[in-house]
């Protein structure tokens, strides 16, 4: 029973005791997202079997074994034959080939953005265990604010509100212990959360952000971007859905090609040894064969598949048009969305300094008698609605930067420093 009550209360007190917990920073945990992710490393065998096409679209046809052997009283007349027959394809390998080049390239593009999007998810899931964090420290300041309220109530001379402040007090604190718990239940969802999408394939560690909360010098407070224009240009040259849909271009003419090489004939080459029975046996004849065979598109020459082919490579160029000029309104959206969500973590900040001074003179007051505990907790209340609106300030800031991010739609900004 002893052993029992023992076990109970470790995991009372250390949910995650069966776990190796590992604080890193954000780009540590890129990485290893990308090297371990279960999802990307299915993506990754997926490309190894698109590279197999290539050799399926160059492949050789093989050659046929063909025999015409006569039997009985028909062979005295008639020649037997054996042999092999090779089908030839006629200007139709190599364009085949290219057409699973370009399947490949788009292939490794999509791998090469769903790793771009990974980045941003785990950027994400960081930043919301962050803001999580925040939340919990929040409401572990304010417990132990009202823990002293406690005692500040307890202490002080009795008058009139004695007790009624001493019985607010006791409640104000009870209420803030269920609140505390409500925080770390979200905190801990939400590492759990961060970990569901890393998704490394073991349930071995379990990772942590190695930042406290999003109070301090947290590096992407100071993120800088370019001006829009280089924005705008970077994200028509870079984006990972540009480059796809100049590769699907590129593919469609090939295919517009194959279709009009469907009508050169293909052709058939034979050939073997021929025999024939004489009607005295001592004397048969015996020699080479050549054949040859040829398709010819006459019946059908195989206008629809060509037509049908210039109408997907037609409409592969209007949709990579169309997405360009969807994309620039998108980021000239994000872009103001950013700037404006800077300005207000400005003000937020200057705000939230502001009131906490309130809070810290209203204390002070309510100490030396000077004002009422009720005046204390409208100011404290107060200040926890500064503290909200900085928090989400603070996240509508780095969501619109995870925005831009997303339309730019290649991680080059998040790498080359010469662009900001």
């Amino acid at each position: 029973m002893k052993r029992f009550l023992i076990i109970a209360v470790l995991f009372t007190f250390f949910p995650c005791v069966y776990a190796d917990v590992i604080k890193v920073d954000l780009d540590e945990l890129v990485d290893i997202g990308l090297k371990q992710n279960c999802e990307l490393n299915i993506k990754r065998m997926e490309l190894e079997a698109y590279e197999k096409d290539i050799k399926i679209a160059n492949r050789l046809k093989n050659p046929q074994i063909q025999s015409n052997v006569m039997i009985g009283n028909v062979a005295l007349g008639n020649a037997s034959q054996a042999g092999l027959s090779l089908p030839v394809e006629v200007l139709k390998r190599g364009i085949r080939k290219k057409i699973a080049e370009e399947e490949y390239s788009i292939k490794e593009t999509e791998l090469k953005q769903a790793e771009h999007n990974y980045k941003l998810q785990i950027m994400q899931a960081y930043f919301d265990v962050l803001y999580a964090k925040s939340v919990y420290k929040i409401q572990e300041e304010r417990l132990k604010l009202f823990k002293d309220l406690v005692q500040i109530t307890t202490d002080k001379p009795k008058g009139p509100h004695y007790e009624i402040d001493n019985l607010k007090a006791d409640i104000q604190y009870a209420r803030q212990k269920i609140e505390l718990n409500r925080a770390k239940a979200m905190m801990l969802a939400e590492q759990f959360e961060l970990n569901k999408i890393l998704n490394t394939g073991s349930d071995k560690d379990m990772y942590d952000t190695k930042d406290p909360s999003l109070f301090g010098n947290w590096s992407y407070w100071n993120i800088k971007l370019p001006e829009y224009k280089i924005l705008e240009n970077t994200a028509l040259e870079y984006s990972y859905v540009i480059r796809i849909s100049d590769t699907n271009i590129e593919k469609s003419a090939y295919e517009v090609e194959m279709a009009k090489r469907n009508r050169v004939p293909d052709i058939n080459i034979a050939g073997g040894y021929a025999w024939q029975a004489h009607p005295s046996a001592s004397n048969n004849y015996g020699g080479a064969f050549v054949g040859f065979g040829m398709d010819v598109p006459i019946l059908y020459n195989f206008t629809p598949e060509i037509q049908k082919a210039e109408i997907f490579l037609e409409r592969t160029k209007a949709g990579k048009k169309a997405y360009e000029n969807q994309l620039k309104y998108e980021l000239k959206k994000d872009y103001n969305t950013f700037k404006y969500s800077a300005k207000n973590m400005e003000y937020s900040q200057k705000i939230l300094d502001e009131s906490k001074r309130i809070v810290k003179l209203s204390t002070d007051a309510y100490i030396k008698g000077q004002n009422s505990y009720t005046d204390l907790i409208i100011n404290e209340t107060a200040h926890q609605e500064v503290l909200s609106q900085y928090l989400s300030a603070m996240s509508r800031h780095f969501y619109s930067y995870l925005e831009i991010m997303q339309d730019v739609g290649h991680d080059i900004l998040l790498i080359d420093e010469e662009l900001l």
